[in-house]
């Protein structure tokens, strides 16, 4: 595949977003817990201030807006959850800002975690993480990444990422920030890793991107991310992205609008559709390939 690192997106203020997500699923702990998508203790703790003044400042614009934090974050646990008991013995998290997963699903204390994001805004938070526990955790690697730059591949790897261990890539608020290019680039290099990975990440319609969208508030958004340096860039309608999958060796695609998520999680569909979360499976790899990686695996054991 062709590379497209040189394609840079400058992304100087992505922590903002990170606090603002913590801060959405804080804002949740405020709610009677029969109606909370998602429970996370330390939300708010990641959060900040700042975190819960720009949920205050984006419900202005739209409410919704924090319902899809909340609605992504609960969707990608729930599958993180499932491929744990399907066996998997690794996750990625591609764009993991100030997000808790880590800790509020005790499934992840037990397993190898890769975290991906910009370094400055890692640096944040293992500097929050070790106030809260007195030390990092032993079983999450950081990793400092910038996706419009750098190869992933070669990242996890360094960081001791191994190829013939099952993994769970969850790429969670970052593609509505980046292009086609890099994405399908980020995509099939994930699928070289191994066979029978998996992957779900969350994508944007290219109305929201476009201000086409009878969303409310939408143009609002749209300035004021790109009066932060932080200017959506990429839209895509399911059925592209499908392709796009597939295209770069994905099977088993399957994409759920925000409406229905809406539906799954709080039992009504009066929501603005304005998300996408999708999951797939890397492709199998042949008979003969299969062979060939369990023959590596029982020499590395070795």
């Amino acid at each position: 595949m062709q590379k497209i690192y040189n394609k840079t997106i400058e992304k100087p203020c992505g922590f903002l977003f990170a606090r603002w997500s913590a801060g959405a699923k804080a804002f949740e702990l405020s709610l009677p817990p029969e109606k909370r998508v998602i429970t996370d203790p330390y939300a708010p703790y990641y959060a900040g201030e700042i975190g819960m003044k720009l949920v205050g400042a984006m419900g202005t614009i739209n409410q919704t807006l924090r319902q899809a934090i909340v609605l992504r974050a609960r969707f990608m646990d729930d599958y993180s959850l499932q491929c744990l008991r399907d066996g998997f013995e690794q996750v990625v998290l591609l764009g993991a800002g100030y997000d808790s997963r880590y800790l509020r699903l005790k499934e992840f204390h037990t397993i190898r975690v890769f975290e991906l994001d910009l370094n400055s805004t890692q640096v944040i938070k293992k500097a929050l993480t070790r106030r809260l526990l007195g030390r990092l955790p032993t079983n999450v690697t950081y990793v400092p990444t910038d996706f419009s730059r750098d190869s992933v591949t070669q990242k996890l790897i360094k960081a001791g990422f191994q190829r013939y261990k099952r993994a769970l890539f969850v790429w969670e608020g970052v593609t509505l920030f980046l292009n086609e290019a890099i994405i399908a680039e980020t995509l099939g290099r994930l699928a070289e890793l191994g066979p029978n990975n998996r992957i779900t990440f969350d994508f944007v319609p290219p109305e929201l991107i476009d201000d086409e969208t009878g969303c409310q508030g939408n143009r609002k958004l749209i300035q004021l991310c790109a009066s932060i340096n932080e200017p959506l860039t990429f839209g895509c309608r399911p059925d592209r992205m499908s392709r796009i999958l597939r295209n770069v060796g994905y099977t088993n695609v399957n994409i759920l609008s925000m409406r229905e998520a809406n539906q799954q999680y709080r039992g009504a569909d009066m929501i603005e559709d304005s998300y996408f979360f999708a999951t797939a499976d890397v492709c199998p790899a042949p008979a003969e390939d299969s062979h060939k990686a369990e023959k590596r695996e029982d020499d590395e054991k070795l």
